[in-house]
């Protein structure tokens, strides 16, 4: 798959069969970024196709040279959408049904395996979604897409220092608020 002939079929006669081929090799990908961090596997759908859309209609900015290659930007999208979605009123008017009293106790020094409890994901996701939306997406992008610091330095613009600096404070900022967890 050529991306960029895909892109500029795209641009220049809004082919079709080049978009939905752009969009078939990504969307397994995307979706499970996004799955990972939303408990329902409908939302996730929705998001992921929201993406696409923003995609669409987004891609003629797109810069072929120069720029970040199309994953990153595709990425870049899906990262904000997902951060529009935790600040959006449908996320702060959903009803928790669990509390911190109803989930089972897990050993609170070990962080992967509280990440694997969906009721702890996401009370830390509403936790981050107060977060400004730099540091959303570097924990976003570190944690689940699995972008290195130095890729993420590049796709917000920060030096690759900076990127770590925010992340380990977050992360020293989930032990703390988290800490009662157990």
């Amino acid at each position: 798959m050529n991306e960029l002939r895909l892109i500029r079929r795209i641009r220049r006669s809004g082919d079709r069969a080049s978009a939905d081929c752009l969009v078939r090799h990504y969307y397994d990908e995307i979706y499970r970024f996004i799955r990972r961090q939303v408990s329902s596997e409908d939302v996730a759908l929705d998001l992921t196709q929201e993406i696409f859309i923003s995609m669409l209609r987004s891609i003629a900015h797109y810069e072929e040279r120069g720029g970040a290659s199309f994953r990153t930007w595709l990425y870049r999208i899906a990262t904000n959408k997902l951060i529009d979605w935790y600040r959006s009123r449908a996320y702060r008017n959903r009803s928790l049904t669990l509390t911190l009293d109803d989930v089972e106790p897990i050993d609170d020094t070990d962080f992967t395996r509280l990440l694997e409890n969906s009721e702890f994901v996401e009370e830390v996701f509403a936790f981050v979604s107060e977060l400004p939306s730099d540091t959303q997406k570097i924990f976003r992008l570190h944690l689940f897409g699995g972008y290195t610091f130095r890729e993420i330095a590049e796709l917000v613009d920060l030096s690759e220092g900076s990127v770590k600096t925010r992340y380990y404070r977050l992360i020293h900022k989930l032990g703390k608020e988290f800490a009662h967890h157990e």
